[in-house]
């Protein structure tokens, strides 16, 4: 494999994010107003199918979304403007301890460096906040160009933008279904798990495909960057 190129997933390959407790707000916030939780969690699930693509491009938009999935009736505004500053706020970024050093490296040794991520409007800002988004050649974000991981039309337009083809990229992320649609689209799959477990990600299908590499933390991917032929 010659690569020239790595893109990198954002959500628990370079940062993860604790909760703030808002969100267990918002639940108490919805059983007042006669909403079960079951029936509010579920309509921000499915809200968040469609967020992720930029549609709804807002987090009210989505509050407003999943109470009309539910069958609430709207009339009560004032309810969606609380959940939506509760649900704004209920996560907080933080970079893993390897991350800067590992981009860094990766940059000083030539390689074109993505991001593909998965997510909503209001997360969009993240690797700005931290800056990031000077690390990487070209960013894809879900909720910006209207496709999601594992569509493989998110992985040929990151590598279209990094102006290389699939074939001269490694792909890097946390979630297995993910690698395997970067593998379909043509790059070299590398699958990192930093929780030592499966068990966060018993709720995504197993693709039954084999990664090129399996990793706990981003120094080993460097490690075998460096031992491919052209690296």
């Amino acid at each position: 494999m010659t690569c020239r190129a790595v893109i990198f997933d954002l959500f628990y390959t370079l940062l993860y994010d604790e909760g703030t407790g808002t969100r267990e707000k918002a639940i108490e916030v919805v059983r007042a107003a006669g909403i079960a939780e079951e029936d509010w969690l579920r309509g921000w699930r499915l809200a968040g199918d469609d967020a992720a693509k930029g549609d709804p491009g807002t987090t009210l938009g989505r509050v407003r979304r999943a109470l009309a999935a539910v069958g609430y009736d709207g009339k009560n505004e004032l309810l969606a403007d609380e959940l939506t500053g509760l649900m704004f706020v209920r996560q907080i970024p933080q970079l893993y301890p390897d991350t800067r050093e590992t981009l860094a490296d990766l940059r000083d040794r030539g390689y074109r460096m993505g991001l593909v991520s998965n997510c909503f409007g209001n997360e969009a800002h993240w690797p700005a906040e931290f800056e990031l988004d000077c690390c990487f050649d070209a960013m894809v974000l879900s909720c910006k160009v209207g496709m999601v991981k594992p569509e493989p039309g998110i992985y040929r337009l990151a590598a279209e933008r990094l102006g290389v083809s699939p074939k001269e990229c490694a792909f890097v992320d946390d979630v297995p279904s993910y690698v395997a649609g970067a593998m379909a689209a043509g790059m070299a799959g590398v699958r990192i798990n930093r929780f030592e477990s499966e068990e966060p990600y018993a709720e995504h299908e197993d693709p039954g495909v084999e990664p090129d590499l399996k990793i706990g933390a981003l120094h080993e991917l460097v490690e075998w960057l460096d031992g491919q032929s052209g690296a």
